[in-house]
């Protein structure tokens, strides 16, 4: 699996792991984007309410993972105190869990100055109604949108050197040994694009459900990275 001892770093007086991704910018590792000095904070399809979208559809699933989203957030805004917490997309499920998710962003717009819903392919029904989302937010070098429509950096008129944050993905990474036990974490992943001169940065799935998938890199980028985490290490895995 690679030297990883290297690759960590823990946040100042803060319990979770985090590594420095970029000048300024923590990847945490409870599964959440950090840059201290804008002060802003990014998760990313949290699905809140995926166990009642299951039950519509019959299933019999635990009813624990609203909770899960909601405390682990909590947490992080308080431990972290942004000025701005962006969600980028897929917010919600589905429509399922109406009550509860308007009840739950109700208190999300209270943990901090201001709070951006980016809408994704999930974010529908009562939500909606209630609460305003836009389609992409921008802050100094960064282009947030859920991810499910084409890259800001392949549209005409894009500015270089932005650096486009999306989810959607859901990215993981497997780690081996070679002897049949295997590992999957939550991941994220960053590319350069030279044809565009943008990078693309795929947040982890901040929910969870979320199983994961390995990420295929696009087939113009020049640098690709991807970072693992989990509650106790974030860390680099060499390419």
């Amino acid at each position: 699996m690679g030297d990883t001892r290297k690759k960590s770093t823990k946040v100042p007086d803060l319990d979770a792991a985090s590594a420095e991704v970029a000048p300024g910018v923590f990847l945490d590792g409870r599964l959440a984007l950090h840059h201290r000095e804008e002060g802003w904070l990014a998760v990313s399809d949290l699905h809140f309410g995926y166990e009642m979208s299951r039950r519509r559809e019959g299933g019999l699933w635990p009813m624990w993972g609203m909770e899960t989203v909601s405390d682990r957030l909590r947490l992080l805004v308080n431990d972290l105190k942004p000025k701005t917490l962006i969600l980028v997309g897929d917010i919600v499920d589905s429509a399922a869990a109406a009550n509860e998710a308007v009840d739950w962003l109700t208190e999300i717009h209270q943990l901090c100055d201001a709070t951006v819903l980016i809408e994704g392919n999930h974010d529908r029904g009562e939500v909606k109604r209630q609460f305003s989302f836009v389609p992409s937010f921008e802050t100094g070098a960064f282009f947030f949108h859920h991810g499910h429509l084409p890259l800001f950096a392949e549209k005409e008129g894009s500015k270089s050197g932005r650096i486009e944050v999306t989810g959607h993905r859901h990215p993981s990474i497997r780690l081996q040994d070679g002897a049949g036990t295997s590992l999957k974490l939550p991941a994220m992943t960053m590319e350069e694009l030279p044809q565009h001169s943008a990078s693309h940065w795929i947040l982890p799935a901040f929910s969870p459900w979320a199983g994961g998938v390995k990420y295929e890199p696009n087939q113009s980028s020049i640098q690709f990275r991807q970072w693992a985490c989990s509650s106790s290490r974030v860390f680099e895995i060499p390419s």
